[in-house]
């Protein structure tokens, strides 16, 4: 069990360290694959150690999906705040991001990770989170132009999740790569609710 108290600089690191790797292998090879002994083997620690920190599995997947979505939030933020990108700027940033994980990654992750609960109650409450953002996001890109207004956007986004829904039910990336799924999934979304305006800085960009 884990012991009770702050954790020392070294035990912060070793934290983060098995957070980076364990997420990097579920994400590669599958979450049932992938076995805490695997996890320790790569990290060269004990078996026993690895507990000390998290109990088993379910914890360690809950914690690395929780810190691989931070990161990529703090990511996003620190580039949206920095040069003054436009929204499309913004959108290309985030594309580009998703296609570099998506290219490490199994589609066995993306359907093994349903099978727990905590983790997929951690989602659902993760997307409402980041529905409220989007809808903010995207009513930034009406005023300044680059996305048409009178549309509602919460179809747009169910819209969205439909489809992604989809995929994972049919298993279409058996059928084709995952990353080109995505990118043609985001082109036609992207060009559906874009101005023309905001056509001529998606050309620029993709």
């Amino acid at each position: 069990m884990r012991k009770n108290g702050h954790p020392t600089n070294y035990r912060q690191e070793l934290r983060d360290k098995i957070l980076r790797t364990a997420i990097r292998l579920f994400k590669k090879h599958g979450v049932k694959s992938v076995k805490m002994d695997d996890i320790s083997n790569v990290l060269a620690i004990s078996k026993r150690t690895l507990y000390e920190i998290y109990d088993n599995k379910e914890e360690l997947l809950l914690a690395g999906v929780r810190n691989d979505q931070m990161n990529k939030r703090q990511q996003m933020e620190a580039f949206a705040t920095k040069g003054n990108h436009n929204e499309i700027e913004v959108m290309a940033q985030f594309v580009k991001m998703q296609m570099e994980d998506l290219n490490n990654i199994s589609p066995l992750y993306f359907s093994e990770i349903g099978l727990y609960k905590r983790v997929v109650s951690f989602i659902q409450e993760h997307k409402a989170e980041q529905r409220r953002y989007i809808l903010d996001f995207i009513q930034q890109g009406v005023e300044h132009g680059y996305f048409m207004p009178g549309l509602n956007y919460d179809i747009v986004i169910d819209m969205g999740d439909g489809v992604m829904n989809y995929v994972m039910e049919t298993k279409l990336y058996e059928r084709y790569p995952i990353q080109e799924i995505f990118q043609n999934y985001v082109s036609v979304l992207m060009r559906g609710y874009c101005t023309d305006k905001g056509i001529v800085e998606l050309q620029k960009l993709f």
